[in-house]
């Protein structure tokens, strides 16, 4: 059975028809980032976890593929990591752009590489098929993608795009919140 279906993603920041851009107002990405708050205060429980199991399994080439605004990039930047950034949302990666500049003269962020890319359409939308360590989505943001047929194609799609860009031996890490523990026990 072949996919005939089309999915659209934007352009240098046009947007175009598919799937909609959750932050594509510019408000929502304001608000997610105050949301993160400082980001040098993430906790030292989750930045441990990410950094020892990326060094444990010698990961050096990480590919964010929900970078959103940068905030976990800049975490795996700052611990050594060579990281490509990429989001759907052109209003998210500006934020990302804006750190980058400012710390351009850092070789890590003047090497960073951030680009736009939907994740059904990943291996086309960037270079580098089997090249990364590593490729992570964290902050739950693989929740964010819409089951728009019903049968969940997105996410297996998604899933295999992922599995494309990392280098055999590599692996994928998903951040995904258990939703019935935290209502149960009240605390994230």
């Amino acid at each position: 059975m072949t996919d005939n279906r089309v999915y659209r993603t934007r352009t240098l920041g046009i947007p175009a028809e598919g799937l909609k851009d959750q932050y594509a107002d510019g408000i929502a990405a304001k608000l997610w980032e105050l949301y993160i708050g400082d980001k040098n205060k993430r906790t030292d429980i989750y930045r441990n976890f990410i950094i020892n199991l990326l060094r444990d399994k010698n990961c050096h080439s990480i590919l964010d593929v929900a970078c959103g605004t940068g905030v976990d990039s800049i975490m795996l930047l700052e611990e050594g990591f060579q990281v490509t950034s990429v989001d759907l949302s052109d209003k998210m990666l500006k934020y990302a752009l804006k750190t980058r500049w400012r710390r351009r003269k850092e070789t890590a962020f003047d090497n960073w590489v951030i680009e736009e890319a939907n994740w059904l359409t990943l291996p086309e939308d960037i270079e580098g098929a089997e090249t990364f360590d590593a490729v992570v989505c964290l902050g739950n943001s693989f929740a964010h993608l819409p089951d728009i047929s019903g049968d969940q194609s997105e996410h297996k799609l998604a899933l295999k795009n992922f599995a494309q860009m990392v280098k055999p031996g590599g692996i994928l890490v998903i951040d995904h919140r258990n939703y019935d523990y935290i209502i149960d026990s009240g605390s994230a």
